[in-house]
C-alpha cells in the first residue's frame, strides 16, 4: 500500500495535517510554492475550538507556553465606552481549553517543530493533478513529478487545487480592507474591537510585550491600489479611543501589512476522488470572528479521524466532508453577517447597532452564536 500523501501548502492546515497524518501512519510529503517557509502574518486569535484542537495534537501546553492566555473580551465604541463583555475564563471553565492570542508565526514553527516523518519542499508551484482509483500525481512547474496514496489541498484562498477541482468557485470582496500589524506594548491583558462608523480597531496581546492590532475600512476594490502611509492610517483612526493611536504610532511601517478582505462563496463539495481541500482553500472566511485558523485546526484533526475509521481513503474523505460542510458554511456565512453589522458607516444606523449590543441584543453574546462556534469539540 502507498501511504505516501501529497499536501499542497505549507500554512497553518498544511502542517497541521501533515502532523495528524504522520501519526496514523502516512508519510506526508509537504509542496509549498514559495521557496521559503512562511514568516509573516502577525498575529491570530484562538478560541476554545482551535485550543481544543491543539489539544488533540497533544501541542496544548507548548501552545500556552508560546502565547497569551486571554481572560477577557470586549467590544467597545471608538471613544472606548464598553458595549459587551466576554468573560473568556468562564468559557475556558466551560470548554476545557483556553483562548489565546499568538503570533502566526509562533503556530507555524510549533507545528513545524513537531514532524517528524514529513518531507517539506520548497519552491514547488503546482501546474497539473491527475488521479486514477488508486493514487494521485501532482506535477510542478520545475518539472518534478510526484505521486501519492491521496492529496490534500491546504493552499489558501487562492488554491491551485481547488481551482483544478472547482474552476467556478467564487471569491466574494467583502467591501473593506484590513491593515494588520504587531507593536510592543505591556498594558492590557484582554483584547477589545472598537466599532467607529465604517471603521473598526482590533486589538489581542499575543505575549507579555507584544500585541497584534487590525484596523479595518470599507472600501471599493478601485480604490485599493491608492498607498496609504502609517501617518495617514494614524490620522484616520485619531478619533478612536487609547491605546490605537499609541499602538499604530509603535508600529514600524514595514511591519504593517494591508489586504482586500474577501472570503470563499461557500462550495457545496470540497473533494473529487482522492483529493480533498481542507482550510482556506475549502471554506476561507473573512477574519471577523477569528476563525480561520481554527477551524483549520478542526480540519486536520477529523480528517485524521476519518481516516482512521474509515474502510478506505474515498469514504474517510466523503465522510470528512460530510462532517465538516455544513459547520464551515455556518461560520463562514455568521462571519459576512459581523463583517456588514460591524461595517456600519451610517450615523444613525450605527449609533442604533451600538445601543442594541449594550442593552444585550450582542450578536457575539446573546444570540448564542459564539458558543455554537468555540464550544465546538473535536
Amino acid at each position: 500500500m502507498n501511504n505516501k500523501v501529497l499536501i499542497i501548502g505549507a500554512g497553518i492546515s498544511g502542517l497541521a495535517s501533515a502532523l495528524m497524518l504522520e501519526r496514523i501512519g502516512y508519510a506526508p510529503v509537504i509542496f509549498e510554492k514559495s521557496d521559503r517557509f512562511r514568516n509573516e502574518g502577525g498575529g491570530l486569535t484562538l478560541w476554545s475550538n482551535g485550543t481544543d484542537a491543539l489539544h488533540f495534537m497533544d501541542l496544548l501546553e507548548e501552545t500556552y507556553q508560546n502565547s497569551k492566555i486571554m481572560k477577557e473580551s470586549a467590544l467597545l465604541t471608538s471613544s472606548g465606552k464598553t458595549l459587551a463583555t466576554i468573560l473568556l475564563e468562564e468559557l475556558a471553565t466551560t470548554y476545557g481549553t483556553h483562548t489565546v492570542g499568538i503570533l502566526r508565526t509562533k503556530l507555524h514553527h510549533l507545528l513545524a517543530n513537531n514532524l517528524e516523518n514529513t518531507e517539506m519542499k520548497l519552491g514547488y508551484k503546482l501546474v497539473e493533478l491527475q488521479e486514477n482509483n488508486e493514487e494521485v500525481t501532482a506535477r510542478f512547474e520545475n518539472g518534478h513529478e510526484e505521486t501519492g496514496a491521496f492529496l490534500v489541498g491546504a493552499d489558501g484562498i487562492h488554491s491551485s487545487v481547488r481551482n483544478h477541482l472547482f474552476p467556478n468557485s467564487v471569491l466574494r470582496f467583502s467591501g473593506y480592507e484590513a491593515w494588520r500589524g504587531t507593536a510592543p506594548y505591556t498594558k492590557s491583558g484582554f483584547t477589545f474591537e472598537a466599532w467607529g462608523k465604517g471603521l473598526r480597531f482590533g486589538f489581542v496581546p499575543v505575549s507579555s510585550s507584544i500585541v497584534y492590532w487590525f484596523a479595518t475600512r470599507n472600501t471599493s476594490e478601485n480604490l485599493l491600489k491608492v498607498d496609504v502611509s502609517k501617518e495617514e492610517l494614524a490620522h484616520m483612526y485619531r478619533r478612536f479611543a487609547e491605546p490605537v493611536s499609541t499602538v499604530i504610532k509603535a508600529t514600524p511601517e514595514k511591519d504593517i501589512t494591508r489586504k482586500a478582505i474577501y472570503d470563499l462563496k461557500p462550495l457545496q463539495n470540497w473533494s473529487k476522488g482522492r483529493m480533498v481541500l481542507i482550510g482556506d482553500a475549502a471554506h476561507a472566511t473573512t477574519p471577523n470572528l477569528g476563525q480561520g485558523a481554527c477551524l483549520a485546526l478542526e480540519d486536520s484533526v477529523i480528517l485524521a479521524k476519518k481516516l482512521e475509521q474509515s474502510t478506505s481513503i474515498s469514504e474517510a474523505i466523503k465522510n470528512f466532508e460530510k462532517k465538516r460542510i455544513k459547520r464551515a458554511k455556518f461560520i463562514v456565512n455568521s462571519s459576512w453577517v459581523y463583517g456588514k453589522v460591524t461595517q456600519i458607516e451610517n450615523t444613525l444606523m450605527s449609533h442604533a447597532r451600538n445601543m442594541l449590543v449594550k442593552n444585550g441584543y450582542s450578536i457575539q453574546k446573546n444570540s448564542n452564536m459564539m458558543y455554537r462556534i468555540i464550544g465546538h469539540k473535536v
